[in-house]
């Protein structure tokens, strides 16, 4: 966390110039903004994973195998902070966001750490913290994504990756569930379509996030009775009403 944090706040001391990668993807030319920012982001993702699964190797009570699923938030949590911090000003508010980005990498390593041994006393209230928390951090991730006015083709990435982590650990804090990656890369799609449809939509950053974290938690909860077997007809309800709340909601703040 030391270094992770370090990483934050050294970076906004670095000046050096960008690179600019021209991509030409179907005759259509993308250029794509290279920075310390973008740098750091993937940098502290890996750390942060890299330092999740070295804690819990040295524990005697964690699992040995199938770790993977405890790196997920981690990595997207540094990452997001990452995003968030560097498009925030430099001055004493920013400081003011990185204590409390300190403590929400914090909850989040702590949870990791809590869920993956089932006979720690906090094992299910872990669970419960690290679903608020991955949602919290995908609406994160939509807001910022959305106020820093992004164009569509850098955008819809960030919006399909944060999804696709959400997604994976949202089915993995489920009991007994294993990952799928085929259809998390389904719902994904789903979200990304939408994304790109309200791209063009007069939200606001917030409303933006809103409709987003709405879509994510509505499919979430649907496929996640499906994996369950459980009837599929009162999840749909539960989830499109959700929705429709959310909806609601970022039209208010529009």
């Amino acid at each position: 966390m030391a270094i992770t944090l370090l990483a934050y706040a050294g970076s906004r001391f670095i000046q050096a110039p960008g690179q600019v990668l021209a991509v030409e993807l179907a005759g259509i030319y993308l250029p794509l903004q290279m920075s310390v920012n973008s740098a750091v982001a993937l940098l502290v993702a890996g750390l942060t994973a890299a330092g999740v699964d070295w804690m819990l190797q040295s524990e005697d009570g964690a699992p040995r195998t199938s770790r993977f699923r405890h790196w997920t938030l981690p990595a997207m949590t540094a990452w997001v902070l990452s995003l968030l911090l560097g498009n925030l000003t430099f001055d004493l508010n920013w400081w003011a966001t990185l204590a409390l980005c300190t403590l929400l990498l914090l909850a989040v390593i702590m949870g990791e750490f809590a869920s993956a041994q089932p006979e720690h006393r906090y094992h299910w209230l872990a669970g419960v913290v690290l679903r608020f928390l991955t949602l919290g951090l995908f609406l994160i991730l939509a807001i910022t994504v959305r106020a820093v006015g992004l164009r569509l083709f850098l955008a819809l990435p960030a919006v399909a990756l944060g999804a696709f982590a959400a997604f994976s650990r949202l089915q993995l804090l489920l009991p007994g569930q294993v990952w799928r990656p085929v259809q998390m890369a389904g719902l994904t799609f789903v979200c990304v379509q939408v994304a790109a449809a309200l791209h063009y939509l007069p939200f606001s950053a917030l409303g933006y996030g809103l409709a987003m974290l709405g879509l994510v938690f509505a499919l979430n909860h649907f496929v996640s009775a499906l994996n369950l077997e459980q009837p599929w007809l009162a999840p749909a309800r539960e989830g499109l009403i959700t929705l429709g709340i959310f909806w609601a909601l970022a039209l208010l703040v529009r």
